[in-house]
């Protein structure tokens, strides 16, 4: 008559067993074992709670409903120097866009090829292209030649961007001036160089992918900032009440990004997720290139406040002991091998799906994969890499230093 009800016994009793045994493990830890896996469970809960309010963010990120808002006049803020092809291929393009009002104002940094005279070419057949120029070679032109682009703008906001452009869409500018008014600093969209052939360029788009992707989680949670002034508009006034550049001059490898994160606030920044709003860049990425890159974010960084560098650093921090801890407790403690797997895997599952969905809202391709194995190796060589570099900034300052006292 019972049975039918054996099974059911039967896995009560193994449950009741596996338990038990659990229970029996659990009394036999000493305090460096409790230790080890409480350690483990700080940082795994840590791990998730960056991975689901900052990096997930993005999946509860609508588009921006501009409606019926009316487009606002733009300038674009452009430096060239020895952009001969460039400005032949990808200035026209931009130049003939006819959704909104807008200028470009361009400035010559001292060229010695024919940009300049191709800038007056293209002067003759687009009356909204302004011309300035640098006529000798200085130590910090790259930031001179922004400060005469913003003081020769006529609108109210300004957009940066690269004379390397050469994928826009046709409402790429009225997606931006949809967007801007009086209670907005900043409007933040992605920006990227084009897929081709070579090791260093997928590094580099990886690295800038895995930079914006970290900029915008830290905006949604009030620790603004922007590892990049490509693709990124602003309120022109702000950078006149910031005093410029002023004692920043000096700083190698970042520009607009230090006022710009002087001043953007979560509350009066837009962010730009649509693929209409994306460009990206045409260009040869060498070993240089890549390294310039990761210098920039090591120099911004540091010029961040000391709250954001804190929370920074702990996020740091947690994804370099994560995966040593991982296996230390793994390796350690096998018995408990189905809660580490079950752990492990919500949280490599969870970042997996939230990075497929980030990278088709940014129409950004075959980096899946090798984006995932980035960002598991390459927080370890970027502790060394940051630790040397700071310490070669140091002395290179120290130096500099010395000669004015001398």
């Amino acid at each position: 008559m019972f049975t039918f009800l054996n099974p059911l016994i039967k896995i009560d009793f193994s449950l009741s067993r596996m338990i038990q045994n659990f229970q029996n493990i659990f009394n036999a830890l000493t305090f460096i074992d409790l230790v080890l896996l409480a350690t483990f469970a700080v940082l795994l809960l840590s791990r998730l709670l960056y991975l689901f309010l900052f990096t997930g963010r993005v999946l509860f990120r609508k588009k921006v409903d501009s409606g019926n808002a009316k487009a606002k006049p733009l300038s674009l803020i452009v430096t060239v120097r020895n952009e001969e092809e460039n400005l032949k291929n990808n200035l026209p393009k931009i130049l003939s866009l006819e959704d909104i009002d807008f200028e470009i104002v361009a400035v010559d940094d001292y060229s010695q090829d024919n940009s300049y005279l191709i800038l007056g070419l293209l002067k003759e057949r687009y009356n909204r292209l302004k011309i300035s120029v640098l006529n000798q070679e200085t130590r910090y032109s790259m930031k001179l030649a922004q400060n005469i682009a913003l003081k020769a703008a006529a609108n109210d906001w300004v957009l940066s961007f690269p004379v390397t452009i050469s994928e826009v869409s046709n409402t790429w500018l009225s997606i931006f001036s949809k967007c801007i008014n009086d209670n907005k600093t900043v409007v933040v969209a992605y920006s990227n160089i084009e897929q081709s052939k070579g090791f260093f360029n997928r590094l580099y788009r990886i690295e800038n992918y895995l930079q914006y992707q970290k900029s915008i989680g830290y905006i949604f949670n009030s620790i603004p900032f922007v590892y990049s002034e490509d693709n990124v508009a602003f309120q022109k006034k702000k950078y006149f009440e910031m005093g410029g550049f002023a004692q920043k001059i000096t700083e190698q490898y970042v520009n607009l990004e230090l006022i710009i994160n002087a001043f953007i606030r979560k509350s009066s920044t837009t962010i730009l997720l649509e693929k209409e709003s994306i460009v990206r860049r045409s260009v040869s990425v060498k070993r240089e290139d890549y390294i310039d890159l990761l210098k920039k974010c090591v120099r911004i960084e540091n010029h961040l406040s000391f709250f954001k560098r804190v929370v920074l650093a702990f996020d740091e921090l947690t994804k370099l002991l994560f995966i040593p801890v991982a296996i230390v407790a793994i390796v350690s403690h096998l018995v408990f091998w189905p809660i580490f797997v079950g752990l492990l895997g919500f949280q490599f599952i969870s970042y997996l799906f939230i990075i497929k969905i980030t990278q088709n809202r940014l129409n950004e391709r075959k980096i899946f994969i090798s984006c995932l194995l980035y960002d598991l190796i390459m927080p370890y060589l970027k502790l060394f890499y940051k630790w040397h570099f700071n310490r070669q900034s140091k002395k290179r300052d120290g130096r500099a230093k010395y000669k004015i006292i001398g």
